[in-house]
């Protein structure tokens, strides 16, 4: 399953009616985010995010650990919590596991994110298991949290590690013994390579229950979740497909198109022959190709609803490979297909492309 990331409840170029014909069931929203903009106390006058931003699907909260490591020097964590100044109004504000859990339930979030310490790929071993530790703790105070008053949410707790495999494996040990609802694979996405993020993956999935959904957060591009797929994941979230739509790429099942090039101004073949979105199924790659390179926002729309759709078409596709008992050969024609064409290798690293960017 993949989600759509609307950080603020919302898309910069689509509405919930055009996500939700993508197929997409379930949203990523961010606790950090909405807790400074608009706050609790609109939540719970509105009956929490469903109606609010009118989204009959599911959603899950990230609790705001990924954004407290992105943001300025000018942060401090404690064992209480996360301490940081609000870059609207520069007010001092606290986000501990209690204060998360709670802003999760006045969003009325489906599934909620325990408030994890997030670090550099390359912090030194010490380092990772300092931080991995206080996860830990912070794991069972988010639970007693959420247990104290159950509003009937999901918690899925969050495994970190680093890149390192003993501290991956001590993570889901100390973890999975506990009542969450799903764990998660963090702590990736945010400066490894590859090949790390794919063995750390692997190494983790190998250690979590097959009753509870695995989520790998942050990843990625189409192959990254082929990848990842392969390795036991179940869920993912990402901005790829709205971020690399706003500078005029397409993911398509030839592969990645740069619909800005020259190539395409006389192209009267859809986006991609193998997608049924409305995009693909009504406009060319010479009109798409008009609007980017004229920075009209229409462009960025149009791109944006299709990307979408394709995510959500390819996690179909690995589905039905599974349950037919085909995912080897799917695997092999979708890695001859998807990847980037040598004449944009180079040009863009969709891997770059994490939630750091949405700030």
């Amino acid at each position: 399953m993949f989600m759509p990331v609307a950080t603020h409840a919302c898309f910069r170029h689509l509405g919930m009616e055009e996500v939700k014909e993508t197929g997409a069931r379930v949203l990523l929203a961010n606790t950090y985010h909405l807790m400074l903009r608009p706050g609790a106390e609109v939540f719970r006058k509105f009956g929490g995010i469903h109606p609010f931003m009118q989204w009959d699907g599911a959603v899950l909260t990230d609790s705001g650990g990924f954004q407290i490591f992105s943001l300025p020097e000018d942060r401090l964590i404690t064992e209480k919590g996360a301490h940081f100044r609000s870059f609207y109004d520069n007010s001092r504000q606290l986000l501990s596991p209690e204060s998360s859990i709670a802003m999760q339930q006045a969003i009325n979030s489906d599934i909620m994110m325990v408030l994890d310490v997030c670090i550099d790929s390359r912090t030194d071993e010490a380092g990772t298991r300092e931080a991995m530790e206080r996860t830990h703790r912070w794991a069972l105070r988010s639970l007693a949290a959420k247990n104290s008053k159950d509003t009937g949410q999901a918690l899925f707790a969050i495994v970190q590690g680093g890149v390192h495999p003993n501290l991956r494996d001590e993570s889901a040990a100390f973890l999975t013994p506990h009542p969450f609802d799903g764990f998660a694979i963090g702590g990736l996405a945010v400066g490894e390579s590859k090949e790390e993020r794919e063995t750390m993956t692997a190494r983790v999935t190998a250690s979590l229950p097959t009753d509870k959904p695995r989520y790998l957060m942050g990843v990625g591009t189409p192959m990254d979740l082929v990848e990842a797929v392969m390795r036991g994941v179940d869920m993912f979230d990402c901005i790829i497909p709205t971020k690399m739509a706003q500078q005029g790429y397409a993911y398509t099942f030839q592969g990645l198109v740069r619909i800005t090039r020259m190539v395409y101004q006389l192209d009267d073949s859809p986006l991609d022959p193998a997608c049924d979105c409305y995009v693909c199924k009504r406009y060319t790659r010479g009109y798409l190709q008009h609007l980017m390179r004229g920075k009209h926002h229409l462009g960025s729309r149009m791109l944006s609803i299709h990307n979408v759709r394709h995510f959500q078409l390819l996690m179909a596709k690995l589905r039905a490979a599974i349950l037919q008992g085909s995912y080897a050969q799917v695997y092999r024609e979708l890695r001859a297909t998807i990847s980037p064409p040598k004449d944009l290798r180079g040009d863009v690293s969709p891997d770059t492309v994490t939630l750091k960017d949405v700030g």
